[in-house]
């Protein structure tokens, strides 16, 4: 009902949610895609967060789940929180749609925030393929806290 009001015009995904961590289903994700898109509502799915996922798990990008998601979203992530590099400022957003993708670079380039520093380039580039350990070391480190706080409580 609240994505049929005239003045739901988009609505903030945060996949895998945070700060619970909740892996979202692909049926959920699909539903959510489907309502989204009959409603005209842009879906604009947070998944900073996506690396961060208990040992053994992964999460399911939106924009993988049907050509609604896929044609009617936009993706934002970064490296920047599972590598601890987060004052670089480095991040991305990816639509395939043309539409959205043209809205959106007039948007990011408007103010001219859209350029990365070199630091948050260099940064994100050995994040991504030197950080593996960190990561899997990062995820058992959390889980673990995870148990300890479950335990507690």
């Amino acid at each position: 009902a609240k994505l049929a009001q005239p003045l739901t015009t988009i609505m903030l995904l945060c996949n895998p949610h945070n700060p619970i961590g909740k892996i979202w289903d692909k049926e959920t994700l699909k539903k959510i895609g489907e309502l989204c898109y009959k409603h005209d509502v842009l879906v604009i799915s947070d998944e900073i967060h996506c690396d961060i996922t208990d040992p053994g798990l992964s999460y399911v990008p939106f924009i993988s789940v049907s050509d609604e998601c896929k044609n009617n979203s936009i993706t934002c992530i970064s490296p920047t929180k599972a590598f601890n590099i987060a004052g670089l400022q480095s991040s991305a957003v990816v639509t395939p749609n043309e539409k959205i993708r043209a809205r959106l670079n007039a948007a990011i380039n408007y103010d001219e925030v859209g350029e990365a520093n070199a630091f948050a380039i260099i940064a994100a580039i050995a994040a991504f393929n030197e950080g593996e350990a960190w990561l899997d070391e990062l995820r058992e480190y959390l889980f673990e806290n995870k148990k300890v706080v479950e335990n507690f409580i």
